[in-house]
């Protein structure tokens, strides 16, 4: 008996109103073959989200590299399941469109950056940033479990055809995390998954949106050619420069960059940018390794 999603997906993930009726297909290897995703999958705009309940690391890289962007449902009968999703219209942010907003240019230019020693980093995301995603979205976390294990799992692993990062902005004056994110890379493009930032704390509003803006400008300097932000419903990411793509004129930009080789790509524990007191502020390619 083919199992349901749709109320299982609706109550965790609502979806849009044009997009409630689709069935969710079952994702199998099968799908993944270039010649059947060029052929049937891709065309077929109608159809976004599939499941699996394959929690294999090498099943999800190469769901990744195909474009799909995967969260995870608990569904009644199934336990916790993968749902990737290849998207109608994507959110790509291109270099040359970030936006500064002013709140961001004043935080920018005030010497807090300096003073608190920001720093950026690139992380294994098990150590912190998964903490930080669950305690930051409590009920809304769609990364079950059997997420949490398979990220902790890629982690070590990564390379330059696929990677999974911990993003984090640190203030180290105090020893404060006070931004970050999940993401991975894929070739010479980074996708974000989920990001939290600092609550409760006047001294650092705008940090995500910080974080992001030192991200970009970091996966610009080490030669990234764009960043997949995915979902197009999150006013942020607009104001951030994304611009919207619709399915096909995504995959084929996605295709031509996730087999280039970034000039410094991303390693977790990477020191992406540094801000110091004596105001010598490093760059993404001074920490590079």
């Amino acid at each position: 008996m083919r199992p349901s999603f749709a109320s299982a997906l609706e109550a965790e993930n609502p979806l849009p109103e044009t997009e409630t009726s689709n069935s969710i297909e079952h994702l199998s290897p099968a799908l993944l073959d270039p010649e059947i995703l060029a052929a049937i999958v891709y065309p077929r705009l109608g159809q976004t989200h599939y499941w699996t309940d394959s929690w294999d690391p090498d099943f999800y890289v190469t769901i990744a590299r195909a474009g799909f962007i995967c969260v995870s449902i608990v569904h009644p009968d199934l336990g916790a399941v993968l749902i990737p999703e290849l998207q109608q219209n994507y959110a790509v942010l291109d270099w040359e469109n970030l936006h500064y907003s002013r709140k961001v240019r004043r935080l920018m230019a005030s010497g807090q950056l300096e003073e608190s020693e920001v720093e950026l980093r690139v992380t294994d995301p098990g150590e912190q940033v998964l903490d930080c995603l669950l305690a930051y979205h409590c009920d809304g976390n769609w990364i079950h479990e059997p997420y949490q294990s398979l990220v902790r799992e890629l982690a070590p692993i990564g390379n330059t055809a696929f990677a999974i990062h911990g993003v984090e902005l640190w203030a180290r004056e105090s020893n404060e995390l006070i931004a970050g994110e999940l993401g991975y890379s894929v070739g010479g493009i980074y996708t974000s998954l989920s990001g939290f930032c600092a609550r409760n704390t006047s001294s650092w509003n705008h940090s995500g949106t910080l974080q992001q803006v030192l991200l970009a400008r970091a996966l610009q300097e080490r030669g990234y050619h764009f960043w997949n932000m995915g979902d197009v419903s999150l006013p942020y990411k607009r104001a951030l420069g994304a611009q919207i793509l619709p399915r096909a004129e995504f995959l084929e930009r996605w295709q031509a960059a996730r087999d280039i080789t970034p000039i410094a790509p991303m390693r977790n524990g990477n020191s992406l940018c540094r801000y110091t007191k004596n105001g010598e502020n490093n760059s993404a390619l001074d920490y590079a390794t």
